[in-house]
């Protein structure tokens, strides 16, 4: 018969070969914040950051924001650590400096189309750069990734790539990984400014008729392949719920009281948490 110190080892050892995991409690999440509100995020700015024409307060505050959604994201997961950090798209790091405060031991990854942006990033903030591509799929990214944040990628692109992309991103987080992206939805489809030439009002009857409506950039050089995309929770969760292999959960202005946040555990949905 098993004794007590006997019977939580058995536990213990049966958990190892399953590799059960462990959610990460409101205590651990409150420390990583702690511990983030306390260490100084780098101001080191590129001169060709045109996020930061909204003036340093909005700027600084967006990038703390994006923060705090993926903290929530990781109070879903069953993730108790962050070790390795794919930001994309990372610009000139309005979120990617503050990934660094929070996660200052993990191996962060800076990615964009913006070749000059992604090495900014990874000198100013330490970590690796990546040179995107149009298409994110021709984009060799590390596997096993902990956390991915997307912030503003799909609120670009149409929902052909949208659908294909989030798989892609899916199919490269870690066991228990989680993926954090933001979507233009109701709040941000009744206050945005359409600009770049996009069809306004094909975007916004797409969105009515089937919850993704985007249209192209017409009028801005160099952006071709990109434009505006609104779209509804049920559409994205739609998407998300034909990725294999996940929990996913939607957040309506998770990020800086505009943006929707769609977060992906990388976990089975029919899963038992041991």
């Amino acid at each position: 018969m098993l004794n007590a110190r006997h019977a939580i080892y058995v536990y213990k050892a049966l958990c190892e070969q399953q590799q059960v995991a462990t959610k990460m409690t409101f205590e651990q999440i409150a420390t990583l914040y702690s511990d983030y509100a306390n260490r100084a995020v780098s101001t080191e700015l590129h001169p060709n950051d045109v996020m930061y024409n909204t003036g340093p307060s909005h700027y600084f505050n967006v990038g703390k924001s994006g923060v705090q959604a993926i903290l929530t994201g990781l109070s879903l997961s069953w993730r108790s650590q962050v070790m390795t950090v794919l930001d994309l798209p990372c610009g000139h790091g309005r979120v990617g400096r503050h990934l660094r405060q929070l996660f200052p031991n993990a191996e962060l990854f800076y990615c964009d189309i913006d070749a000059e942006g992604a090495d900014f990033c990874a000198r100013a903030f330490g970590g690796k750069a990546i040179h995107s591509k149009a298409d994110l799929l021709q984009v060799d990214l590390p596997k096993k990734l902990d956390m991915i944040w997307v912030g503003s990628l799909f609120t670009h692109v149409d929902k052909r790539r949208t659908d294909a992309w989030l798989h892609y991103l899916a199919d490269h987080l870690s066991d228990h990984g989680v993926l954090v992206a933001t979507f233009h939805g109701y709040f941000t489809g009744k206050n945005t400014k359409f600009h770049g030439g996009v069809d306004e009002a094909r975007v916004r009857r797409e969105f009515e008729t089937t919850g993704f409506g985007y249209s192209r950039y017409t009028t801005l050089a160099g952006v071709e392949d990109y434009g505006l995309s609104l779209s509804k929770p049920s559409a994205v969760l739609d998407i998300a719920d034909t990725i294999p292999g996940v929990r996913a959960s939607y957040i309506e202005r998770g990020w800086a009281n505009n943006h929707d946040v769609l977060v992906i555990n990388k976990n089975d949905r029919l899963a038992t948490l041991g």
